[in-house]
């Protein structure tokens, strides 16, 4: 989907009869009667309402030059994602060299990432029932695809401790006819305590050939009409039954990628993966199910920062001298959309008033110079065409009336481009320079009260950051350190964030917060690779792009925790993010659906609100009263028509 596409031309006429409907006072809800459990991952991140994300050590220790270690470095809240429908859960091999980091059983962290996996469980305790996946297993031996139920207590009684350990098992690899480790076999297990189980390495043929297959376990506890039992079906065809060492605790549902010592076989890789396509549950209620007593049902999970709902925009690409960068553009509901236009390169997009209005630079493909666009509730507009001048870095002004961006011409006697401050009029294009000199002036951003515009300045090809003063017209230095290159300076509220230089000696970007006089660092900071474009949310909250775990990719720090924007990750490079909060958002006139536009979905969804469609449903009735009569009616509609008609034009 085009962004310029979103505002298209009214072309069908639409008619409904003119019925008062008056409003109801309150919503109307029902209770669905249906438990079972499903899940798709249609969202644009785990639901973490339904689902727990692991962070533990699990699977034996080695000896390394006499020290005992654990053996595999856990899994870890990095490693789990939703992209495209899909739960995917990452494994970390030996030949891993990135950024990211395992965890040890004391929650420490380790020194590197291998053999480092990821895995979830289901918030809810389910008893006998049956348990279904879609899935698409790691094809690398090494490393364990797993779906298993699990509940673990620990029973004192004086000094001795009686472990019950009621789960279930499908596990890749398993073993073939030779005892050798096979993709084409899984082992299926049932345990009741940590010595009392039984495994059967079953045949179902081959699973690593790139397809998703489905594979579940019917779990019976018993009643008066059921024996006690665990069937495995691969592919829906039941493959296996065991009557042995059968669970009946209610327990968790799990879905992992981790790395088991010896039994799996040698992760010689660099990186793996399992896709889940859609988890089903579905409840049997046995006579045997018993309750669960978890010891530890609080321990052992990520304490993952959820991004807040709002408009996020980025760009991506391969290098900057490649000139592939593409802008992107996120909504509240995760659809994402490329900003498309008679340019190449978009990139630095920054949000105005709302999220249908945002400005970006981006070389124009028929001047073949760089330029300011506007992006403005779907009219997409250049307002540096044709000027002769390198337009760069926009930012808007707090009043919205304004760009301050960064303005270039060739200067022959210094053999190269000058760089100075501009701020361009958005609704006159009429620009003012607000520096004239040799250096370079670049990436500048107005303070909150819109006295000061705070930028990177360049000597003798190093950054310092300095604030400009538009009352008085001059600039005084922020921060400059010898050899030590600063830049990219944004602020949020009283506080002021920068990129600069790990040291001299050290090029590793860090992101530091300058306030109320004094500079400190972030906790995300590190020598070892580069944080950079800092993205205020709220508070200490933040976006940032970080080589972490190789290239570039977006993070999100909640002040507390970090986490990766997986979702939005890819082999290119992703950087420069600016977000705008739903909360910042007023009641939009016409948007029904509440997706932050005003389009023809919104006229298409009053019309079937009219007409009483089964299951329509307004998001937003006050946006839809357009007659402002506190009753929705055709006369709403035939206005909505009318003003999206003059929109379009």
């Amino acid at each position: 989907m085009r962004v310029a596409d979103i505002a298209k031309r009214l072309t069908a006429v639409f008619t409904a009869a003119v019925i008062p409907i008056f409003i109801p006072s309150s919503p109307v809800t029902a209770d669905s009667p249906d438990d079972i459990f499903y899940e798709d991952f249609s969202g644009s991140s785990l639901d973490t309402g339904k689902w727990l994300i692991a962070e533990k050590n699990w699977g034996g220790t080695v000896e390394v030059k006499g020290v005992t270690e654990d053996y595999n470095g856990g899994v870890i809240s990095e490693n789990v994602a939703v992209s495209e429908g899909k739960l995917i859960l990452t494994g970390l091999g030996n030949d891993y060299d990135g950024g990211l980091r395992g965890i040890n059983r004391d929650k420490s962290r380790r020194k590197d990432g291998k053999r480092c996996g990821g895995a979830i469980a289901t918030k809810e305790y389910f008893g006998s029932g049956s348990y279904e996946i879609r899935a698409k297993i790691a094809p690398e031996l090494g490393c364990c695809s797993a779906m298993w139920t699990f509940e673990y207590e620990e029973n004192y009684s004086g000094d001795k401790l009686d472990i019950v350990n009621h789960e279930i098992d499908i596990e890749f690899p398993g073993r073939d006819d030779n005892v050798d480790f096979s993709l084409s076999h899984a082992l299926c297990t049932t345990w009741v305590t940590e010595k009392d189980y039984k495994t059967e390495s079953v045949s179902c043929g081959s699973q690593a050939d790139g397809q998703f297959h489905t594979y579940r376990f019917d779990w019976h506890t018993g009643s008066d009409t059921e024996m006690p039992r665990v069937e495995y079906y691969f592919d829906d065809v039941l493959t296996y039954t065991s009557y042995d060492f059968i669970p009946t605790n209610k327990s968790r549902f799990w879905l992992g990628l981790w790395f088991p010592k010896d039994w799996a076989g040698t992760p010689d890789f660099d990186q793996t993966g399992f896709q889940v396509d859609h988890v089903k549950i579905t409840p049997f209620h046995e006579s045997g199910d018993t309750p669960q007593h978890e010891s530890y049902s609080d321990s052992g999970w990520s304490e993952k920062a959820e991004l807040p709902k709002g408009w996020l925009l980025w760009h991506s690409y391969s290098s900057y001298s490649a000139l592939d960068s593409k802008l992107y553009l996120r909504d509240p509901d995760g659809n994402t959309v490329t900003v498309d236009g008679s340019f190449v390169h978009a990139m630095n997009g920054s949000f105005g008033d709302s999220p249908e209005q945002f400005t970006f630079m981006a070389i124009d493909q028929a001047a073949d110079e760089w330029d300011i666009y506007l992006y403005d509730n779907g009219k997409l507009s250049n307002l540096t065409e044709r000027s002769g001048f390198r337009n760069e870095d926009p930012k808007w002004s707090p009043d919205g009336e304004h760009i301050v961006f960064k303005r270039g011409h060739w200067d022959s006697s210094a053999d190269g481009f000058v760089y100075d401050l501009a701020l361009i009029n958005v609704k006159t294009r009429e620009v003012t320079m607000l520096t004239n000199d040799s250096d370079e002036e670049a990436m500048p951003c107005f303070s909150a009260d819109g006295k000061y515009i705070y930028y990177a300045g360049y000597k003798n090809g190093t950054g310092s950051i300095y604030r400009y003063d538009t009352f008085e017209n001059k600039s005084e230095t922020i921060f400059s350190e010898n050899g030590v290159n600063a830049y990219y300076p944004i602020v949020s509220g009283d506080r002021l964030y920068f990129t600069k230089w790990y040291s001299a000696d050290n090029r590793c970007d860090q992101i530091m917060c300058f306030e109320d006089g004094k500079l400190s660092s972030l906790p995300f900071d590190s020598d070892k690779y580069d944080c950079s474009d800092a993205c205020p949310v709220d508070g200490n909250k933040m976006i940032f792009s970080s080589t972490m775990n190789g290239g570039y990719d977006l993070y999100y720090y909640d002040g507390k925790n970090i986490s990766s924007l997986t979702e939005l990750s890819s082999d290119m490079n992703e950087l420069g993010a600016d977000f705008f909060p739903c909360e910042e958002v007023d009641t939009i006139r016409g948007d029904v659906n509440k997706d932050g536009r005003f389009n023809t979905a919104d006229l298409l969804l009053l019309q079937k609100w009219l007409l009483s469609v089964l299951g329509t449903e307004l998001k937003s009735w006050k946006a839809a009263d357009l007659c402002e009569d506190g009753r929705l009616d055709g006369f709403d509609l035939c206005a909505m028509r009318e003003e999206l008609v003059n929109k379009a034009d």
